[in-house]
């Protein structure tokens, strides 16, 4: 099997030592080709080497691996960002569908991040210059300043739509469905509960084990055990019994 090349940029000699010496071990079939303590010493060596993959670790002295991004060529090359933080950062990441993984770093985690990079080896990633410049501006700006947008990364391509345009999610199995307002619904692979957390600061609320919905595009709230929100594409999606309370609390509070 042909192997990905590979460079890892952190300022941290442990971490890099641990990202690399975990590759070898799981035997991921990818190429080494160099390491960087910093972001200039990475420009540096990502013009000279020309890696298809790169560990980058976002806050290191000096240059950080945000402003890395912005003066690369990022048009061919792989990014999994490596992080210590668990807040924003992440947030940011899974608002623009950039992989990542925590310090310390988990095998597993990392594992499943290369395998990711290699489904796109010899072929460019539709829409990901967007990606990065999507979760660049994510990172960049407090969350109540950034673009309100999420990446979903669909069989076709990368759709990046704003928040109050989605109307609704759907689980399905293995997948979620996305209604948008005034599009087709979008499907993609992911689970319904990671776009549960993702949103939840958003306007969004879980009905059902089946359904989360955007509280700004309820019509009608239809009284019942649980009851029914009409949503305006014309659904007609149900409440659990348990969840009435919370919903009917939120959407008080978005009315005040």
């Amino acid at each position: 099997m042909l192997q990905i090349k590979t460079l890892i940029i952190d300022d941290e000699a442990n971490a890099r030592s641990a990202i690399k010496n975990m590759l070898l071990h799981l035997g991921l079939p990818v190429d080494i080709i160099g390491e960087a303590a910093n972001a200039s010493e990475g420009l540096e060596k990502i013009k000279l080497l020309r890696p298809e993959l790169l560990f980058l670790d976002i806050q290191m002295p000096g240059k950080s691996g945000i402003e890395l991004m912005q003066e690369m060529d990022s048009d061919n090359i792989q990014v999994i960002f490596v992080t210590a933080h668990q807040g924003f950062a992440i947030q940011a990441l899974k608002l623009s569908a950039i992989d990542y993984v925590l310090k310390p770093v988990d095998p597993v985690d990392l594992k499943d991040a290369v395998e990711k990079a290699l489904k796109q080896k010899n072929k460019l990633a539709t829409g990901q210059l967007l990606l990065f410049q999507q979760a660049l501006q994510h990172l960049q700006y407090p969350m109540q300043k950034a673009p309100q947008k999420l990446a979903l990364s669909t069989s076709e391509g990368v759709l990046f739509t704003d928040l109050k345009d989605i109307i609704w999610i759907e689980s399905l199995t293995g997948y979620c469905k996305f209604y948008i307002h005034q599009q087709k619904p979008i499907v993609v692979s992911k689970n319904l509960k990671e776009y549960e957390d993702l949103l939840a600061d958003h306007h969004f609320f879980r009905t059902h084990q089946s359904s989360v919905v955007n509280l700004m595009h309820i019509k009608k709230y239809v009284r019942g055990e649980g009851g029914q929100v009409w949503m305006t594409d014309g659904s007609e999606i149900e409440v659990a019994r348990r969840r009435k309370e919370e919903l009917l609390s939120k959407m008080a509070e978005i009315n005040l």
